[in-house]
């Protein structure tokens, strides 16, 4: 076998190396991103089921009320968050005068509960 040659199979065989290297490399990534989506969403569970999930209910005059918002993650409709108190879900149904209070449906409250979470898990 020549020098050419014996370079040549080298050069093959450091490829090959390389190539299963980077194989491995972006399987675990893969892995990794799986188990830490989960524990996210587990993450995300928990600041959900929290009744001292921030919210803000309005405190000044209009309309019947009928939703509160996320503290964290609010809609447009939250302009001037002065209009509001700042309150954990379980008091906002008490604290309203009106029968009927639920979560606003276009607030973010899949991403609230992640940073409430987040949140309970670091504290």
């Amino acid at each position: 076998m020549s020098t050419q040659e014996k370079i040549n199979q080298l050069r093959l065989q450091k490829l090959k190396l390389l190539d299963d290297h980077y194989k491995e490399v972006q399987r675990l990534r893969v892995a990794v991103d799986l188990k830490v989506r989960e524990v996210n969403r587990k993450i995300a569970e928990l600041g959900n089921s929290d009744v001292n999930l921030p919210c803000l209910v309005r405190k000044t005059p209009g309309p019947d009320l009928t939703v509160y918002h996320s503290a964290d993650k609010p809609c447009g409709r939250v302009r001037d968050r002065r209009n509001f108190a700042d309150m954990p879900e379980n008091k906002a149904k008490d604290a309203s005068p009106y029968v009927w209070l639920e979560r606003c449906t276009a607030c973010d409250w899949r991403r609230a509960a992640r940073l409430h979470g987040d949140r309970l898990v670091s504290s």
